[in-house]
């Protein structure tokens, strides 16, 4: 990377809202029941302005925001990008049979390195709607207590 093109995307990032979503890691995975059974991850996000809050996503989230950023962004060509294009981190499939619980955990890993591609992305596209939309901590999200937060915790020691 050229050095004006590095300084110019420093200042671009400088110029960013501080609630612009930074990082995001998945925290933990909650169990819903009732008419349909699923699985919520919980996702602590960092902001731009030192702030975090918890958000709560289903799957079908993740893949309604891939579908949408697919279809404005991604090149015709990918051998030939255009100028508001940008090849898009891969997401992790559908699963229709399994254990759910099984299904997603084993999707945590795949969906923090989605999570942290997709922040990684150019600048214009971290304001697109739909993305800040997927990160925006709902009055829902906001009023929802988490249970454990597993994967927040440091590891510890038997002694």
């Amino acid at each position: 990377m050229s050095l004006p093109r590095q300084l110019r995307d420093e200042s671009d990032f400088d110029q960013l809202p501080h609630n612009i979503p930074i990082s995001a890691t998945i925290a933990d995975i909650e169990e819903k029941k009732g008419f349909i059974d699923y699985f919520l991850f919980v996702i602590e996000v960092r902001t731009k302005g030192g702030g975090k809050y918890l958000i709560y996503r289903r799957y079908r989230d993740y893949f309604n925001l891939h579908q949408i950023l697919e279809a404005r962004y991604s090149p015709e060509d990918p051998e030939r990008p255009g100028p508001n294009t940008c090849t898009m981190p891969s997401l992790p499939g559908k699963v229709f049979l399994g254990n759910k619980r099984e299904i997603a955990e084993s999707r945590i890993p795949e969906l923090n390195t989605y999570m942290k591609r997709l922040l990684g992305l150019p600048t214009w596209l971290i304001l697109d709607e739909a993305l800040r939309m997927f990160f925006y901590q709902t009055e829902q999200d906001g009023q929802h207590q988490p249970r454990a937060l597993r994967r927040l915790r440091p590891p510890t020691r038997k002694v």
